[in-house]
């Protein structure tokens, strides 16, 4: 389930095993009320809380919702985060009889991560629907040759993996809250850059791409 509980246009994700009522939840950063709440709709215990990254707008309720449900906190090993289970690089949780896979993704932050659940990924601010996540001196910690790395290990994952971002940001006409791998492929101006020197020349020209091809 995708939810918009605050931020700039923050999505925040809880999903579940029906059959055994297990939940996890990623980047709870407003309103954990509204968690708990979906979760008792939907039949689900939240049994973990999963951070992509330590930015306020993904984890700033993440302690009161610890506090509300039980759940166990967690996020990747360089991520400051008081009370989390540390995660790194392959590490996997299990949910009922499936399974979590956590992918290391640094780049907008130095411990940034990925959650793979059957075939939807949560990149967090790593990728976006046709966009990517910030570097450079507004992100403190973030690093361009880290994101270009992390972008290129998940578009090995399967073209149909579907992509659930940690924000709205789709710039084209209409909406899109989701995407999948293959679709960032074919679509994503950064995705479509040969190599990194085309990477980092993209990202310091954004605001002239984007004005030259109506993206908003």
């Amino acid at each position: 389930m995708q939810l918009h509980l605050g931020g700039d246009r923050n999505f925040s994700y809880l999903f579940g095993d029906a059959l055994s009522g297990e939940g996890a939840v990623v980047d709870p950063g407003f309103r954990p009320g509204g968690f708990v709440a979906a979760a008792e709709r939907h039949g689900l215990k939240i049994k973990y809380i999963l951070i992509t990254h330590n930015h306020s707008d993904h984890m700033a309720s993440a302690g009161e919702l610890v506090r509300f449900s039980g759940a166990r906190l967690y996020a990747g090993k360089n991520e400051v985060l008081e009370g989390a289970v540390v995660l790194s690089d392959g590490d996997s949780l299990p949910l009922g009889d499936r399974t979590i896979e956590i992918l290391s993704t640094p780049g907008h932050t130095v411990g940034h991560m990925c959650y793979l659940f059957e075939n939807r990924l949560m990149t967090g601010d790593l990728l976006f629907c046709g966009k990517v996540g910030g570097t450079g001196p507004g992100f403190p910690g973030s690093h361009a040759r880290s994101e270009w790395e992390s972008l290129q290990k998940i578009m090995r994952l399967p073209e149909s993996t579907m992509v659930f971002p940690g924000h709205d940001y789709y710039g084209g006409e209409g909406e899109m809250p989701h995407s999948t791998i293959g679709y960032e492929k074919q679509h994503n101006p950064f995705l479509l850059c040969r190599n990194f020197s085309e990477f980092c020349l993209l990202k310091e020209n954004w605001a002239d791409y984007k004005a030259e091809h109506g993206i908003r």
